[in-house]
């Protein structure tokens, strides 16, 4: 993938869409304002 490559992202597919993120490995992330916004974002 090179150097630079997303940590999250979403498409479109059959229909629908699907979100990933590669953050949120930690139980003290669902704590932190900025990723529980990353999460909300990436949901709407």
């Amino acid at each position: 993938m090179g150097e630079k490559h997303p940590f999250s992202w979403n498409q479109d597919y059959e229909g629908g869409r699907s979100f990933y993120t590669a953050l949120g490995n930690k139980p003290e992330s669902y704590k932190n304002k900025n990723f529980l916004n990353h999460i909300f974002v990436g949901i709407y």
